[in-house]
């Protein structure tokens, strides 16, 4: 049981979503990402606040307070760790953490009393989306064209969709993620069978560059999985003035014709993690019932399954979205 400060507050953890970055730490080390043998992992959660410091003045913070936790300011900076090691060893797969400094809206967010943890512990990837939406400056009426239906490309789906880009195709090769993009109101295309960029001529159109070639009709396109093809399709078919969002972190690299891009006047945007900003827009969708996020989760472990939970991300990729560990029931 972690000690708190005299600004802190302990929370029990009860739900953890397992994230890309916990499997990279699994599989591979995370001595790269900030996770070390012995510390904690885990950043996707949410928990019931249990004990509240001293001087911690804010009278809403209060013990059985259900919030989502920021990972990424769980604890003070300047003490020797990065801000990736802060997020990334968070401890949210721990039964008890301290979040240090605590304070509403910087790292601890309300839930809304009608939000489930199920609905709540979705909160940090559809944060992640939600800021690569927000980066894309979306517009009411435009079309989007998401690459991926993990949990983040399902994220970016509603978020769009949330702030009025009905029409959104996603892209992916599962057929259960794509019956998850329809739960969610989204325009599915399976990749192994339909080039997306063709598919998205025929549902939106087609206007002409330059120099006169037929480019879709889209206007943001979000890269959610890090697909060795968004890149390229990106380039053969975003019209000018389209933005494409870079949202994952791929190991592969490529090459842009400066000539072609300039062109086609096409724009390349990335975005990293989220903001406060971005959560406490994600918990007001929640709150008003703009989306029910819970489709995305696949599959529930207890805590002492743990290690089961996480070869389930690994070994069955066609049928886990987000498996979710209950650390608590």
């Amino acid at each position: 049981m972690p000690s708190i400060g005299p600004r802190d507050v302990l929370v029990r953890n009860m739900r953890t979503g397992i994230c890309g970055t916990d499997i990279s730490a699994f599989t591979k080390g995370g001595e790269a990402l900030g996770i070390f043998p012995g510390g904690l992992i885990g950043h996707e959660f949410v928990s019931e606040v249990v004990e509240v410091g001293a001087e911690v003045r804010d009278p809403a913070i209060v013990p059985g307070l259900r919030v989502f936790v920021n990972a990424s300011t769980s604890k003070r900076r300047g003490e020797g760790r990065s801000q990736l090691e802060i997020t990334d060893s968070a401890g949210g797969l721990s039964q008890f953490i301290s979040v240090q400094d605590a304070e509403i809206g910087y790292n601890l967010h309300p839930l809304p009393a009608h939000v489930s943890w199920d609905q709540a512990v979705l909160i940090e990837p559809f944060s992640v989306a939600n800021r690569g939406a927000n980066i894309a400056k979306p517009v009411p009426g435009e079309r989007a064209l998401v690459f991926g239906a993990g949990a983040v490309g399902l994220g970016a789906l509603a978020n769009l969709k949330a702030k009025g880009v009905e029409q959104v195709i996603v892209s992916d090769i599962v057929p259960s993620k794509l019956e998850v993009v329809r739960r969610l109101g989204g325009i599915p295309v399976d990749g192994r069978e339909v080039d997306p960029i063709e598919f998205a001529k025929e549902r939106f159109g087609v206007v002409t560059n330059f120099i006169d070639e037929e480019r879709a009709d889209v206007d943001i396109f979000i890269d959610s999985a890090g697909s060795p093809n968004a890149m390229s399709d990106y380039l053969r078919g975003g019209k000018p003035g389209s933005r494409m969002v870079l949202v994952a972190l791929p190991p592969h690299s490529f090459e842009i014709s400066q000539t072609a891009f300039v062109l086609q006047e096409l724009s390349i945007l990335t975005s990293l993690a989220y903001s406060n900003d971005d959560i406490a827009e994600v918990v007001r969708y929640l709150e008003e019932r703009r989306y029910d996020p819970s489709p995305v989760i696949t599959h529930h472990f207890s805590q002492e399954d743990v290690v089961e939970a996480f070869r389930t991300v690994i070994e069955k990729k066609d049928e886990a979205i987000k498996v979710v560990v209950d650390v608590h029931p």
